[in-house]
Formats: structure tokens, sequence, C-alpha cells
């Protein structure tokens, strides 16, 4: 707790300030003095050498990485340094479709080709399922420079990562796993949960603390298994982070990765019978979903009923999303320390399970454009705004991934046809996405 320290003692010596920030520590309904900039004794997170560099030393040495590096704008400035650090213009990138739009990103930046991976679109969840081991070997080759893989993706579906990173080594091709809901797996040996690819051999593994472990929103870190790789890391961070980090992040980042280390495996079996109890109670009411066994159970999901959302708000639960046919509530270790959230919901459930059934939507795979030219191409053309029954035959110069989760719809580059354009139109007509597309 190196740092924490470290920012107690400046916290009471730094009596008269003339340094940023603006609120020189005199608003306590901030953070009073806690919230410093790269003083003396604090480090710097470009060039870490001491105070810092220990406290990511300190999460490496937990997780078994060779390399850790902290972040203060999430797992998405992570997966964007990933991608740029080892791609080059030109080069392929193995991508599945239910990659976060923080990848296309990557792909802009680095001007990478990606390629594509078919993928199964699960009537249940309306989203992509994790490509099979089959889809993703057979797609390999050897020009492929990198590829990625989301683990756990936002509903908690894994896929079969270890074979694919054996797929990968032969062939010398760099494996990115976006692991940003997955920081607490680590912990999770013996309780069904999936395995972290971490120590399963992959080369870069992202992941947000703040989404699963005690570390505040917007803080990530970025495991490195190849040390070789760590230079590179480095730099492309310096250009991607903020000259003005947050150590209020940082911090937490510390926090997060200790805290875990001490009383992680004990929140996480503690939870792991809280949610057995809320998925039995769930079963024996008839709100049991039709779910891969192979998924974080830690992503509670229930079938959404008329009336779901009000019903839960007026106990005061609010859950990660209410979308479709599905609500998710997010577990995490909090829950396991202080359980009333859950009793709260195990106590609903039968009045959950008394709303009328919602009529079933039919979902179809949305058809996907074929990528004529790079990502950054794309971006780097001007564009031109055009209602979106217009934009049959032009090619997209933006991004449409609706939030959450995330997961890309359309990607720079790629050419919409009249299938494509209906597509989007039923979307917009249900709001989800705008009535416009910026084309070249």
């Amino acid at each position: 707790m190196e740092l924490r320290r470290k920012m107690a003692q400046l916290a009471s010596k730094d009596r008269f300030s003339f340094h940023m920030p603006g609120h020189k520590g005199r608003f306590p309904g901030l953070f009073g003095q806690y919230d410093p900039t790269e003083l003396p004794g604090l480090d710097n997170l470009h060039d870490p050498r001491n105070t810092l560099k220990d406290a990511q030393d300190r999460v490496a040495e937990i997780y078994g990485a060779a390399k850790t590096f902290f972040l203060v704008n999430g797992s998405s400035g992570g997966i964007m340094a990933a991608i740029t650090a080892l791609v080059r213009p030109g080069e392929l990138v193995l991508t599945p479709r239910n990659c976060h739009k923080s990848v296309l990103a990557g792909l802009i930046l680095s001007g990478a080709m990606p390629l594509w991976v078919d993928q199964t679109l699960c009537p249940t969840l309306g989203h992509w399922l994790p490509p099979t081991a089959a889809a993703l070997e057979g797609a390999l080759a050897p020009s492929i420079r990198a590829a990625i893989l989301t683990s756990p993706d936002y509903y908690g579906y894994v896929p079969d990562l270890a074979s694919f990173i054996g797929a990968c080594k032969k062939r010398a091709t760099y494996l990115i796993v976006d692991e940003a809901h997955g920081a607490h797996l680590h912990w999770g040996h013996g309780l069904g949960l999936p395995p972290s690819a971490l120590p399963l051999g992959a080369d870069l593994v992202v992941q947000s603390p703040h989404k699963t472990l005690p570390a505040l929103t917007q803080s990530a870190w970025l495991h490195v298994k190849n040390p070789a790789l760590a230079g590179p890391l480095q730099e492309t961070l310096n250009i991607l982070h903020t000259t003005s980090p947050s150590y209020l992040l940082l911090r937490s980042l510390e926090f997060a990765g200790t805290w875990a280390d001490t009383w992680g495996a004990a929140a996480l079996r503690r939870l792991y019978y809280l949610a057995k109890a809320l998925s039995l109670r769930s079963s024996q009411l008839g709100l049991e979903l039709p779910l891969a066994r192979n998924r974080d159970w830690s992503k509670f999901l229930l079938p959404r009923r008329r009336g779901t959302e009000a019903l839960l708000r007026s106990r005061g639960i609010y859950p990660e999303l209410v979308q479709g046919n599905l609500v998710l509530f997010m577990l995490t270790m909090a829950d396991a320390l202080a359980p009333a959230g859950i009793a709260a919901l195990y106590a609903l459930l039968p009045s959950l399970a008394a709303l009328s059934p919602m009529a079933s939507e039919k979902i179809s795979p949305p058809p996907f454009p074929r990528q004529e030219i790079t990502p950054r191409e794309a971006w780097e053309k001007p564009g031109q705004r055009v209602p979106l029954a217009r934009a049959r035959g032009r090619i997209s110069r933006q991004v449409l991934a609706p939030y959450p989760p995330g997961t890309m719809l359309l990607c720079p580059g790629q050419r919409l046809e009249t299938e494509h354009v209906e597509y989007l139109l039923d979307l917009q007509a249900k709001k989800v996405i705008p009535s416009w597309l910026e084309v070249i």
C-alpha cells in the first residue's frame, strides 16, 4: 500500500498549494487533498520508477504477469494500445463480430485490416455467442499478425481459449484478450467460473477491475505475458494516456489488487452460494433461462416481464441492463460483503414471476457487410451524412455499436447493400440507432 502511504504523507505536508489541480484540496465535497498531481514521491505514470512501479509490479505478481500497466481511461485505452503497439498498417487482425467498439478504435489508430470471424446469434440473448474453436482455428493463417477475443463477454459467455491460444502460438500470432469483465476470475478456482486468459498463455490481457473488483470507475489495467512486449506497450500508452492521470484512480487500482489478493477467494466463495440460491429460486418459479453452463455465473440473468423495471425500481433495485427480453444483474464481491441487495432481489422473485410474460420477439442475425477498405482508410476520407435509406451502395465511415454492451454492428470501411440498410432501418424504427449514417 505504498501509494496510499505516499499520498497521505503528501496531503499532510502540502499546506500551501501553488500547483495543479485547481481545487487545491480546499473543497471537502470533492476528495480533499487526496487528488494530487505528479509531485515528488508520487512517481510518473509515463515513466514509473518507484511508487507507481512498485504498485504495478505488485498487481503483476498477484496475477502472474510479466508486467502490468495501470490504465486511467478504462479497458478501452488498453485495447487501443495493445492493437496499436502490435499491428502495423495493412496487417490482418482476426476479429470476432462481438468485439467491443474500442477494438474498432484500435483498428483505426493502427491502420490494421480486420478479418471477421463467423459467429452464431443466440436467440435467447439477442447477442453473438463466442466463436467456436473450429471457426477461430479455421480462420487463422500465417498472414494474421494478431487476434483479439472477448472473454467473458457482457453476458458471461467465453470462447474455448485454451485450444485457440495453442493454435496462435504455433503460428506466431499475438493473442489479445479483452477480459474487461473478468478481473475477478483469478480467484474463482473450484467455483465453476471460466478460467482467466492470462494463466492460459494469452500474450496481452486487458481487465476492468472497476467492473468486478473494488476500483473506481474508469480504472483498468493491462497484463503482459511476454516481457518483450512491455517496451512497445509503454511507448504506445504514453501516446494515448493523459499527462494528468488521476491518482484517485491509480490508488484505487492498487487497492483493488491487494484487497482481492487478501479477501477475493473468500468473497467469491460466499458470492457463489448467494448466486446459487438466486438461481435455484428462479428455477423453482419458472424464471430460468436456457443458458450455457460454461459461462460466468456472476452475470445473473432473468427473463423480462411486463412491468419488470417499475417493480424493481419500486424496491430500489437497479439492474445493469434491461433490454429486449432480458434483465442482467451484475453480482460482485461487494454483494458478498453486504448481501442485502441479493436478499431483496431474492424476496422479489415471486412478484417478478407473477408478472405477465412479454411477447417473444423473433431475432434474426444481422447481415454483415463486406470489408472493402481498412477502418483507417475510411476514417481518413471526408464523409457525408445521409439518411439510412440512401446509404445503399455506400461505404460506412462510422462505427455503429449501441451501448450497452457496445457490440459492433457496422465498421468503417464496410459497404452497405440492400439487406444491410433494411436491417438498420428496422433498428432505427425501434430507436436503437439514429436515422442517418456517415458514409464515403
